[in-house]
């Protein structure tokens, strides 16, 4: 009788450790955020922001144009700058340049130019 009342209580303390663990993990996160690699020769950068952009996510993707708002960031080799330093440094130099953007509104959300040459 003591080993069956055993049994029962470690598999009923088993269920409910399981049943925690699985209620303990949470949504799971989902990003909406795209890349699009390319470099300054082809960064079709605007005049100014807020303005728009057209790029090929891919050599076999369709265009997707995409909105440059106040909101979007802009990095060269990671540190923050203003548009119109971008916009000078796109102009004068080579570097890869990874445009990121929300699939859902298609608004650029940063741009970060790396390995400028």
């Amino acid at each position: 009788m003591f080993k069956k009342a055993t049994f029962a209580l470690l598999l009923s303390a088993g269920l409910l450790m399981t049943n925690a663990l699985a209620a303990s993990e949470g949504p799971r996160m989902y990003s909406s955020e795209r890349p699009i690699e390319t470099d300054t020769l082809g960064l079709p950068l605007p005049r100014a922001v807020p303005g728009s952009m057209t790029l090929r996510p891919c050599d076999s993707c369709q265009f997707v144009t995409l909105q440059l708002t106040n909101a979007a960031q802009f990095f060269i080799d990671r540190k923050p700058v203003v548009f119109a330093d971008l916009r000078a440094l796109v102009q004068k130099s080579s570097a890869n340049v990874v445009v990121f953007y929300d699939v859902k509104t298609n608004a650029v959300t940063r741009i970060a130019v790396t390995d400028v040459r």
